[in-house]
């Protein structure tokens, strides 16, 4: 489980993102930014503002007048924090009662301020 380890560490913004793109991006590979700002409840230039900071990371690419996707290490990013993600947000759902918004960014917060810990909180609730 040590891939749920990064050696970089992403805001909960970034990997609420990341988590997003993976999600959309599984089903053709790319994704529209329209899709990824409704998908995470945001506005359109706000996702269009992360993505060009993810594009400039090196997470992702964006195609001149369309898609976006992931580069190989935004879609690594995204598999090691779904990973750690989908435990903790069941968990958090079906123990805490919260609601999808409010869970999915307590999720993101909990994998952003404790990167060091997702091995160990991923083997406790799986």
């Amino acid at each position: 489980m040590t891939d749920c380890v990064n050696e970089r560490q992403f805001s909960a913004a970034v990997i609420k993102y990341l988590l997003a793109m993976g999600e959309l991006c599984d089903k053709n590979g790319k994704a529209r930014s329209v899709d990824i700002a409704a998908r995470i409840n945001v506005s359109k230039p706000s996702a269009h503002s992360m993505i060009n900071n993810l594009c400039a990371a090196g997470l992702a690419k964006k195609e001149r007048y369309g898609a976006v996707y992931l580069t190989d290490e935004g879609k690594a990013a995204a598999a090691r924090y779904g990973k750690c993600y989908e435990p903790l947000h069941r968990h958090m759902k079906e123990l805490l009662g919260f609601d999808g918004e409010a869970c999915q960014n307590a999720a993101c917060e909990i994998l952003a301020k404790a990167p060091e810990q997702l091995e160990s909180i991923t083997k406790r609730l799986e």
